[in-house]
């Protein structure tokens, strides 16, 4: 299995792909880590260029990485209405990706994704970002990530981790 999870944005839009590398009998899976980055929009462009831009930028990822699974944050709360419409069609633009690619979505709320990762619904980016780099074995990358990209990649071990208790 191959996930690709996208921590949607309209400035920023983080994404990572880990493959699942199921261990001998007991058919435990261990991310690896493929590859993960931003899609950086320009705040001053109109919001549909940004999301043709996000789609070319995610398009060509997809078609990279071949991924199976496609892994997407939830909105759980915004501070503006008008900032939610726009992550809103920032989700759509996702969503049209995975159907265009059938790649299976899943989707997970941020409470969520604390919880499969570090134990703790309500723990803080940085307890995240570090729980990354260790079940990813990323850390002694001298690479930075940012949060959008450290989210990404915590979408996709959540939803490994999800499939593995479904069997």
């Amino acid at each position: 299995m191959r996930v690709i999870g996208i921590d949607p944005g309209t400035i920023v839009c983080g994404y990572g792909i880990v493959d699942a590398q199921r261990k001998g009998e007991t058919g435990k899976s261990d991310p690896v880590h493929i590859v993960s980055g931003d899609v950086k929009l320009n705040r001053k462009a109109p919001l549909p260029d940004r999301l043709r831009i996000l789609y070319e930028s995610l398009s060509s990822v997809i078609d990279e990485y071949n991924p199976t699974h496609l892994s997407l944050e939830k909105i759980f709360y915004h501070k503006s209405i008008q900032s939610a419409f726009a992550l809103g069609s920032t989700r759509g633009v996702v969503m049209l990706l995975a159907a265009q690619n059938n790649l299976p979505l899943s989707e997970y709320n941020p409470t969520q994704v604390k919880m499969a990762l570090t134990g703790y619904g309500r723990a803080e980016k940085r307890q995240v970002q570090e729980m990354v780099k260790i079940i990813l074995n990323l850390k002694r990358s001298s690479e930075k990530f940012s949060e959008d990209r450290s989210d990404a990649l915590a979408l996709c071990i959540c939803h490994i981790n999800s499939m593995t208790f479904q069997g």
